[in-house]
């Protein structure tokens, strides 16, 4: 699967270099060459930025403010949405009690009551507003979060 992405990535740029013109397909491969050899993942993926940056290529927001995963009662760092946004979980034990979400703004007034579930599995949460924001989760299961920009 990796060398099918690595593949289409090769052929996509040399597509490209007709149009970009400022590097030859001989230099896209090297710097390709250079970055599949950075072990890091974050690094690498600077590495294809600046490269597609090079190229003349739009790069892809994120549409994933933030994410956590945990196992049992925690209390998030705060995220901030500049846009609404949704939040969605995987509750993922099949042995507990129950799952909920708490959503508080910055200043720990009560943002809106989230999850409250009685068995695992996914949810979501849609929020209208922008700002700042923590989460307080309850339960004795593992979990995953991810908090995603909607517009």
């Amino acid at each position: 699967m990796k060398k099918l992405i690595v593949l289409t990535i090769f052929v996509l740029l040399f597509s490209i270099t007709i149009i970009a013109g400022d590097l030859s397909k001989e230099e896209i491969i090297s710097e390709l060459e250079k970055i599949t050899a950075i072990a890091n993942g974050d690094n690498r993926l600077k590495g294809y930025d600046i490269l597609s940056e090079k190229l003349g290529l739009e790069i892809a927001e994120d549409p994933i403010i933030k994410s956590y995963s945990g196992n049992g009662t925690q209390t998030t760092r705060p995220f901030t949405a500049e846009t609404p946004f949704e939040i969605q979980w995987l509750a993922k034990d099949e042995d507990f009690m129950i799952f909920q979400i708490t959503m508080y703004n910055k200043d720990g007034g009560l943002a809106g009551v989230v999850a409250n579930q009685l068995k695992p599995g996914k949810g979501s949460f849609y929020s209208p507003k922008s700002g700042t924001f923590y989460l307080s989760i309850n339960t004795v299961s593992a979990w995953d979060i991810a908090v995603v920009a909607v517009e």
